[in-house]
């Protein structure tokens, strides 16, 4: 089993298996990542506590080989998430993808740091 591991959190009026999320998830598999594509709850009305406190009992603890991959209310899902954890917690990278106008990605950094930049 591999130590990297990839979350890869969908949009509003999403699922695990639309569009893209389905082929980065085999991708990132094919990488040797191990790989989660939750279902997150109330996707037709998402309550942003309710995300970050479901990612969060998905997530466990974090470290330099724990990724995220945000589509649309994913992304403000993990920021906000990241934004909870102790400020020298690391990552290994980030993924926010809005649409093709806007996109952020970061390296492994100080999660503190990051999740304010979202501000």
């Amino acid at each position: 089993m591999s130590s990297r591991r990839a979350f890869i959190i969908h949009g509003w009026s999403g699922s695990p298996g639309e569009g893209w999320l389905p082929w980065l998830g085999r991708e990132l598999e094919q990488r040797d990542f191990s790989v989660v594509r939750p279902a997150m709850p109330s996707t037709d009305a998402p309550k942003i506590n309710a995300w970050v406190e479901h990612l969060r009992d998905i997530v466990g603890f974090v470290d330099a080989h724990t990724y995220f991959v945000g589509h649309s209310i994913g992304c403000q899902t993990i920021l906000r998430y990241l934004e909870t954890l102790p400020r020298d917690s690391r990552v290994g990278g980030v993924d926010a993808s809005y649409g093709r106008r806007h996109a952020y990605r970061a390296g492994a950094r100080d999660c503190g740091a990051l999740a304010h930049q979202a501000d």
